[in-house]
């Protein structure tokens, strides 16, 4: 399952996405992983997050507490956040989502808008010096 998330092919990732909603192609013990897997890869990070975004209500409600985690699949799609965009996005998703609720995931929600907080903060303190870093080592390859 891994291995089939590591192609660059946007409409391959969207494909198995998909196949998360029917459990006759992933088993729904599988979806968490597979949306996870599909996250890390570069390419599929936004496609797994806008997925989270548009299917949510439908996975809260179709696939509930019992084999789907909902912790791991939050954490998952939000681990690589980092920009105030994607901290706006997250911020959002929890507004439109609160009055249901976010059941075994509310911990990771809460701790999913910390890190990406304090990401957004390591980038803003540290960048100039990688930046400055990695230009001084590309100096001493030439």
């Amino acid at each position: 399952m891994s291995a089939l998330a590591c192609t660059n092919k946007t409409l391959l990732l969207e494909r198995y996405l998909s196949y998360t909603l029917n459990s006759t192609l992933i088993r729904k013990q599988d979806a968490t992983s597979v949306i996870t897997y599909v996250a890390s890869n570069r390419v599929g990070q936004n496609l797994a997050w806008d997925f989270v975004r548009e299917q949510w209500e439908y996975m809260f409600t179709q696939y509930g507490v019992g084999s789907f985690n909902f912790a791991s699949l939050i954490s998952g799609v939000t681990q690589r956040f980092s920009t105030p965009a994607e901290l706006e996005q997250l911020e959002r998703f929890v507004d439109e989502h609160k009055t249901a609720g976010f059941g075994t995931a509310t911990l990771a929600v809460e701790q999913a808008l910390e890190k990406t907080k304090a990401n957004i903060n390591w980038l803003q303190e540290n960048k100039q010096q990688i930046l400055d870093w990695f230009n001084s080592q590309a100096k001493h390859t030439q």
